[in-house]
């Protein structure tokens, strides 16, 4: 049993309806969602299925309306997830808000009349968790872009509140928060766009599974391994160069895109060696292990372009090496199948 705060607003300016208001009004006081990753995972005992209770909330177009949810979590209640709907007008796709500005910059009143023009709301933008964009982005929903821009009105305020309040509140851990702008139902209908939200849901109540490719390449006996440097998840740890595998991508594909953008190097793949699951606290790893080769003196030559690493080298020994948890355990295989030769 999960429970969630879905909220949508009051018409505001000229728009004689909301299909935030609209899809709040469709949307059932309890409903049931299905593991979307169910098939790619590694394990048959994890809850297939979720009973959610929805606490439905129309919020006014003005401050009340906007410092609402923050207030509620202020006062101490709490929520497995949180989801704001908003109207865009001149959209015709859904966009799954990242950002909150720290911007306030009304083109028009709101419904209290209230007109602000470039008002610094808090001290710097707000973002949704990396989890939930991971979530939604893999795979991608139909008819969901990923956007960075909830604009500088109602919505973004509202969702900078929410985020704000959930920063600086007590809760452990914080609920996640998210803002869905949806286009009118001239773009996308009421029925189509309660079914994409339910979609969302359910990618932000279980656990996401990505799929990664991952490269093995071996020098002298020796693996290389690289280390993720502190703008990376995972800051510290080695692991096998890789990254998650995209839509449509093949995994020689992904390997060899990763590591071009990654290192600035041509790889070659060679074979799949193999695959291994592992679970994180907030993700699930599919992890395919690619043989390649490529210009080993090239590989230092691009240093300045790495994105993700500060170092690479090369191993015939991990025992004590930090090494990411999703990695060990191949790494370990490896390096023991070439000291037995």
């Amino acid at each position: 049993m999960a429970r969630i705060l879905l909220t949508g607003f009051e018409p505001f300016g000229e728009n004689q309806n909301n299909i935030s208001e609209d899809i709040l009004n469709a949307f059932g006081d309890l409903i049931e969602v299905c593991d979307p990753w169910q098939t790619m995972r590694d394990s048959s005992s994890d809850q297939a299925k979720i009973t959610v209770v929805v606490d439905k909330k129309l919020l006014t177009v003005d401050r009340s309306g906007s410092i609402s949810t923050a207030k509620q979590i202020m006062d101490g209640e709490s929520w497995d997830a949180i989801i704001h709907m908003g109207l865009c007008e001149s959209c015709n796709l859904v966009r799954f808000e990242t950002r909150a500005q720290n911007l306030l910059d009304m083109r028009i009143p709101d419904n209290a009349g209230r007109m602000e023009a470039n008002t610094i709301i808090g001290e710097e933008h707000l973002h949704c968790s990396k989890g939930m964009v991971t979530a939604v982005s893999y795979p991608p929903i139909s008819s969901v872009v990923i956007s960075n821009d909830a604009g500088s009105y109602l919505c973004n305020e509202t969702y900078f509140r929410t985020l704000e309040a959930i920063k600086n509140g007590q809760q452990s851990p914080q609920i996640p928060c998210c803002f869905v702008h949806f286009p009118s139902a001239e773009h996308l209908s009421i029925r189509e766009s309660v079914e994409i939200l339910q979609q969302i849901i359910a990618r932000l109540l279980f656990k996401p599974v990505i799929d990664v490719a991952a490269a093995l390449w071996l020098n002298d006996d020796k693996i290389m391994l690289a280390k993720r440097n502190n703008k990376s998840d995972l800051p510290g740890c080695w692991e096998f160069p890789g990254g998650k595998v995209e839509p449509d991508e093949t995994i020689f594909k992904a390997i060899s895109r990763e590591l071009q953008e990654e290192f600035n190097i041509a790889v070659e793949p060679i074979k799949i060696y193999d695959n291994h699951y592992h679970e994180y606290q907030n993700i699930a790893i599919n992890l395919t292990l690619v043989e390649v080769k490529g210009n080993v003196e090239g590989l230092y030559l691009q240093r300045d372009s790495w994105t993700s690493h500060d170092n690479v080298a090369w191993f015939a020994d991990i025992e004590h090496l930090n090494i990411a948890e999703a990695d060990r355990k191949l790494a370990l295989e490896i390096i023991n199948h070439i000291n037995a030769k």
